[in-house]
């Protein structure tokens, strides 16, 4: 037991540390690190203002205004960018595999995943972050928001992380089944990600149940701010179960996937 737990805080150690030089070495072009994360903001912000007009022109859907978009994107930008930060290795799974670059994973005697996923940072997921942040602040104003639900936000952020960081995993971790790995994970992402940027109300009945328990890309914006509104424990209970179910699921994926490699061969230096 002792032996289990002593490990366990390496890797967290060994994570953190990772996270922390990726940090460092993208902000050594202070220019560039800046205007990264400023463009991702201001990006955000032109995106968050056409769903809100398109929200007011066509007045409420499935009881969603205006504001719960705000939130919506809010815990969704919020996901996004603290997974990009801190795991966006993941994303490069298809380009190590194809170039070979694989192997040095695998001989790491690091936790796999986790060594996989701390290899790179995006830095403008860090705008990202910071405007989830805002988008969940103005919300928890415009909704008057009591210590309950100050502590729910915290909880559903993690659920929401949880949940986006499981799929992405999922996702990815075909990259080991197919030849063109980056078109199919592009495609598959895109699948799941689309419908999270959608105003919440528009999805009922089966499509909300495929949403949900199929593609999860409710769990990460939708259901966190229909719990928040109407401090709803049963919601907040499933998407607990289900962002715990994901995450299991994503690592036996991995795992399994990670088996069917086979080394490229080529000799591969770097990052």
């Amino acid at each position: 037991m002792g032996d289990n737990n002593m490990s366990i805080k390496n890797e967290i150690k060994f994570a953190l540390y990772a996270i922390k030089k990726n940090i460092e070495s993208s902000a050594e072009l202070r220019t560039s690190f800046l205007m990264n994360i400023f463009g991702m903001a201001i990006n955000n912000i032109a995106f968050i203002l056409l769903w809100m007009f398109f929200a007011k022109s066509t007045g409420s859907i499935g009881g969603w205004t205006p504001m719960d978009i705000i939130g919506m994107q809010g815990f969704l930008a919020i996901s996004y960018g603290i997974v990009l930060v801190v795991a966006n290795g993941i994303r490069k799974v298809a380009d190590y595999t194809a170039s070979g670059a694989f192997d040095r994973f695998m001989l790491s005697p690091k936790n796999l995943l986790i060594r996989i996923a701390t290899s790179g940072m995006n830095v403008s997921a860090i705008g990202d972050l910071l405007f989830g942040i805002v988008c969940v602040t103005i919300y928890s104003i415009a909704i008057h928001v009591g210590l309950l639900q100050v502590f729910l936000i915290f909880i559903l952020i993690v659920i929401s992380t949880i949940s986006f960081l499981s799929t992405m995993i999922a996702i990815y971790s075909t990259s080991f089944f197919f030849i063109d790995a980056n078109t199919v994970t592009t495609g598959i992402f895109e699948l799941y990600f689309t419908p999270a940027l959608f105003d919440g109300g528009a999805f009922q009945g089966i499509m909300r149940f495929i949403f949900t328990f199929i593609i999860p890309s409710l769990l990460i914006g939708a259901l966190p701010v229909e719990i928040l509104k109407n401090i709803s424990f049963d919601k907040l209970l499933l998407t607990c179960i289900l962002a715990s179910v994901w995450f299991v699921i994503s690592v036996f994926i991995f795992n399994k996937a990670v088996r069917r490699y086979e080394s490229s061969n080529l000799m591969t230096f770097g990052n």
